[in-house]
């Protein structure tokens, strides 16, 4: 058995909601989901319907195999062979992330911060902290999140304050006049896909204080992402204008730019930067933490460790390939076209399978579930020697 350390439901919490605060802060999609027009906080509202039922599978085996991690539920459910070839997918997932998610950044930061900086510079400035984070274990990630999060919070309620005088509300009407209810359903589909913090859960609740929950830590999780979005979403909007928003690369740190506190203090953007990046590597740090997790779970070693090293230098690798280092490459990586579906299979049709092959086979499977949930900590190896 792996030795593990344990997290709160505060750390699971600021993880999920850190992770998935990401995309928003960086170039907020919603604005060219369809309906791409002033109904887009429609849009975002009607989301959470489909991101409840495409998250319903995962939360159902994290209830039912409380205690036991990703990699042990999908054996118990498919068999050791077949089990460990499911994991395989949520291993290449969860890289295909780190590596898309890494050079979203690092692109970003070379459109807005230092354009005469090489990409491979600051895919370096970045990979290093993340991977020396990851191997140090789930433990020190969930404290790094309590810090971070709560800063880009505070960052995105001092902007919506400050930026309350230059607001135009008529920018949201008129309502639901120029969209149809197809566009609408379709937007908050692509927009509930994009959601994959679930996965989140999915390996980082095996690692949650036995007498938390997840349905409770989820859906406060995910309550927090919607009203926080939604207090970038308008702002951005109203301020803007949908039409030039939507044409921007980072909309979010454009509408900082202008906004001022108390007519006094300007380029108050410098505060995004710096709520954003520490939160951009929190995401590379879950993410590269649960490949090699997941993935040392498949070859059977007891420590993510060895793992961690050689995936950061994949994906440092595969962020310098000409052919990704393009701004074309990367609006395809970020786009409807791709994202969307690929993440589709892994947070729902996988789990989804899992759920179907568990209520065929429950009987026998059910004897092989603990009839308590194993006690996060009681195994936990000595210090410097963490094996998770």
């Amino acid at each position: 058995m792996r030795s593990k350390p344990v997290i709160s439901s505060v750390q699971l919490f600021m993880m999920a909601l850190g992770s998935a605060l990401v995309f928003p802060y960086t170039f907020m999609p919603i604005l060219v989901t369809p309906p791409a027009n002033q109904d887009v906080w429609i849009v975002l509202l009607s989301s959470f319907a489909f991101i409840l039922v495409i998250n319903a599978p995962l939360l159902i085996l994290m209830n039912k195999f409380r205690g036991m991690d990703i990699n042990r539920i999908q054996e118990t459910i498919l068999g050791k062979l077949l089990g460990k070839v499911a994991s395989l997918f949520f291993v290449l997932f969860f890289l295909y992330c780190f590596t898309a998610c890494m050079l979203i950044s690092a692109m970003f930061i070379n459109i807005y911060i230092f354009p005469e900086t090489p990409i491979w510079t600051l895919v370096a400035y970045m990979i290093v902290p993340v991977a020396y984070a990851a191997y140090k274990g789930a433990g020190p990630v969930g404290r790094i999140a309590v810090f971070i999060v709560p800063t880009a919070i505070l960052m995105v309620i001092i902007f919506l304050l400050a930026g309350i005088g230059t607001m135009d509300i008529s920018e949201l009407k008129p309502v639901l006049s120029d969209s149809t209810l197809g566009e609408i359903t379709q937007g908050a589909f692509f927009t509930a896909a994009r959601y994959s913090e679930i996965l989140i859960f999915f390996v980082f609740s095996f690692f949650l204080h036995r007498r938390a929950s997840i349905n409770k830590t989820y859906a406060s999780a995910l309550l927090a992402f919607g009203l926080t979005y939604m207090a970038m979403l308008i702002p951005t909007m109203t301020v803007l204008g949908h039409e030039f928003a939507k044409h921007t690369w980072n909309p979010f740190f454009v509408f900082t730019r202008q906004v001022d506190l108390l007519q006094a203090i300007e380029r108050m953007q410098a505060l995004t930067m710096l709520a954003w990046f520490p939160m951009a590597l929190l995401k590379l740090i879950m993410y590269c933490y649960m490949a090699s997790y997941t993935f040392s779970g498949v070859v059977g070693v007891r420590s993510h460790k060895p793992f961690v090293f050689p995936f950061a230098a994949v994906a440092y690798a595969l962020c310098l390939l000409p052919i990704m280092n393009k701004s074309s490459t990367v609006e395809l990586l970020r786009s409807d076209r791709i994202f969307p579906w690929v993440i589709l299979p892994v947070i729902f049709a996988i789990p989804l399978l899992l759920c179907v092959v568990y209520l065929l086979r429950r009987k026998k499977v059910d004897l092989l579930i603990p009839r308590k949930p194993e006690i996060p900590g009681q195994n936990e190896a000595p210090p410097g020697n963490n094996g998770a």
